[in-house]
């Protein structure tokens, strides 16, 4: 059985320090997953014993979505904090409890081809699939499946540098996808 799974060849890294709502980046960025499809997971959860500087945490997600009967989107997003303070900020004339902290987020992804197993079972149906993905499909695969999975975890991206009030507001990938 040949499993296929195409890999973003680069993450995409954002780095953050400074004052923010970490609860409320968390579920903005769940919520993402959630309205656009996904099947949302939370695979690790480590939150390390505090020291002078503040605790850490290291958190991994992962969704997946069908595209259809032969492609699934699985999306990645790791985050490692560090120094995580809390702290109470008068926002808008109210106390609300926020953090300090220096922040890592790695966005990657991969497309899963024949998720279903459809060319599983024998030589043949193997050797019919590697034929399809290397000459039929290869336009699709690289120029459709993995540009689509690309911008949507570009948007991902912006809406959490959205969130964190980050320097870029202008999102490119908008209009895709």
């Amino acid at each position: 059985m040949v499993k296929l799974a195409r890999d973003m060849p680069f993450p995409m890294n954002l780095k953050f320090r400074g004052v923010f709502d970490l609860p409320g980046l968390y579920l903005v960025m769940q919520k993402w997953f959630e309205d656009q499809g996904y099947e949302f997971h939370e695979r690790m959860y480590k939150h390390k014993v505090p020291s002078t500087l503040g605790y850490e945490q290291e958190i991994g997600w992962y969704g997946w979505r069908k595209a259809n009967a032969y492609v699934k989107y699985w999306i990645y997003v790791y985050f490692h904090i560090w120094d995580i303070k809390d702290v109470e900020v008068v926002k808008e004339g109210k106390k609300k409890k926020m953090v300090q902290a220096r922040l890592f987020i790695e966005f990657t992804g991969k497309v899963e081809l024949d998720w279903q197993n459809m060319f599983s079972g024998s030589k043949f149906l193997v050797y019919i699939q590697d034929w399809m993905n290397k000459y039929v499909l290869h336009k699709t695969i690289t120029g459709g499946w993995e540009d689509e999975l690309y911008y949507r975890i570009h948007k991902l991206f912006y809406v959490t540098k959205d969130f964190l009030n980050m320097e870029t507001v202008h999102n490119a990938s908008a209009h895709r996808y």
